[in-house]
């Protein structure tokens, strides 16, 4: 099949790991290096609300950091919350939207993720990996 007929429905992660907006950023953290991902989608009341990267967490310790004096003491530790620190809004498609539409949109808006929405409900990721995978499949499969 021709890459530019693939849905984003064939190529997604389902089911994707998520985090509540909430959460501490320790937590997002925890879940991205035991999922070994680099996103998650952020619900809050079960609805899509934003996204989180490894980047956003790192730039929030680093702002974090950085505003504090080296000699002050730290008196109160203050625990940032993921939705201090993720993406919103955030840019989705639906599993009926074309792979190259979604791709065309990553470079668009330079991301490496799209959730997916069907019925405002969050069925998917789509990630610049599931795309590389297609790529090497179809790749391998045309030789």
């Amino acid at each position: 099949m021709a890459l530019k007929n693939f849905l984003v429905a064939e190529v997604m992660t389902p089911d994707p790991v998520i985090i509540e907006s909430e959460a501490l950023l320790a937590e997002a953290e925890r879940l991205m290096e035991e999922y070994r991902v680099r996103r998650l989608p952020v619900l809050e009341n079960g609805q899509l609300v934003g996204i989180i990267s490894k980047g956003d967490v790192r730039e929030a310790r680093m702002a974090e950091l950085a505003g504090r004096h080296p000699y002050e003491p730290v008196t109160e530790e203050r625990w940032l919350t993921v939705a201090e620190a993720m993406t919103s809004p955030v840019i989705t498609v639906t599993p009926q939207t074309t792979l190259v539409e979604a791709a065309q949109l990553m470079l668009e808006h330079k991301i490496g993720g799209l959730p997916v929405l069907e019925n405002e409900q969050l069925v998917g990721i789509l990630t610049e990996t599931d795309v590389l995978r297609l790529l090497v499949q179809e790749a391998q499969e045309s030789e």
